[in-house]
């Protein structure tokens, strides 16, 4: 069996395209109906996805129910429910159609802001040296370097990422982080999108 190549945002694309949806040619915030159209159904598949997984959303204050995800919203296992596998996998598609659906709605091109966004999250990981264990920092060209000086070791020793956590165990973000910069990949595609326009 040939596999069909994985083109997600394409096949959202042809979907939204088949069903008279508007598909943005450049990055542009959707209108108010739009906005409050992707909000419920970005919504509506997390919840389905929650329940697969057997749990529920409760409103309290207690944290004895667990660490809230947003203000007083907390997902908590359900004593009545039963996770569902197949209900799993599908509420997992279900989100990625719904958020394709929102970025193309959007008119942005997701793999350069996954790009972004990747490059971010593996940034709160620690760089160690993988000699000694000390902890690099960034250089003056933004590259690790090692603390100590920079023919550490005879130069024979490279970077390995670590995961700090707390007690609690939350991750602790590592010196070197660096937040995800959506606005200049946005930017980006909106001058990509412009140059394109012009020279058709």
């Amino acid at each position: 069996m040939t596999e069909k190549p994985y083109r997600p945002q394409e096949d959202i694309v042809a979907l939204m395209t088949q069903f008279e949806q508007e598909v943005k040619e450049s990055p542009e915030l959707p209108n108010a109906a739009t906005r409050l159209l992707r909000a419920r159904l970005v919504f509506e598949e997390a919840l389905e996805f929650v329940r697969s997984c057997g749990c529920t959303v409760t409103m309290s204050g207690s944290s004895d129910e667990g660490p809230a995800v947003i203000d007083d919203i907390r997902v908590v296992l359900d004593p009545n429910g039963a996770p569902d596998f197949t209900e799993y996998v599908d509420g997992c598609i279900d989100q990625l159609v719904v958020t394709y659906g929102a970025l193309v709605a959007a008119g942005v091109k997701a793999q350069s802001a996954w790009d972004e966004v990747q490059r971010s999250n593996m940034s709160k990981a620690w760089p160690h040296c993988s000699v000694c264990d000390a902890v690099l920092v960034r250089g003056d060209r933004e590259e690790l370097v090692h603390p100590n000086h920079a023919d550490a070791h005879g130069g024979n020793w490279h970077a390995v990422l670590k995961v700090h956590k707390r007690e609690d165990g939350k991750f602790i973000k590592a010196p070197t982080y660096s937040p995800a910069n959506l606005k200049r990949v946005i930017e980006e595609q909106i001058e990509q999108a412009r140059v394109t326009a012009l020279l058709a």
